[in-house]
């Protein structure tokens, strides 16, 4: 109970803090050039060449599109989640 305390008091707080008053004004033209994501397997599907472990991605299909189709060990094709919810929200 007092985890969900915590939690749920620093989401307050989160909210209370970036409430904003729309003061910041941009012009319709605006485009962004780049979004910078940290997380974690979110971000970056990994790779596991190097790890004693029975899922490997060292085979076809993975590596599909890569330059000359060669499997590289990460488990995606390319894409993440982060860059469907940038080709999502008009990055």
């Amino acid at each position: 109970m007092l985890i969900a305390k915590v939690i749920l008091f620093c989401v307050y707080v989160s909210v209370r803090l970036s409430k904003s008053d729309g003061g910041l004004i941009l012009q319709k033209n605006v485009s962004v050039s780049a979004v910078f994501v940290f997380g974690d397997s979110f971000a970056d599907q990994g790779n596991n060449n190097y790890i004693n472990t029975l899922a490997k991605a060292n085979f076809p299909p993975y590596g599909a599109d890569f330059m000359g189709g060669t499997p590289t060990g990460r488990f995606s094709n390319g894409k993440t989640l982060s860059d469907f919810l940038g080709t999502l929200l008009a990055f």
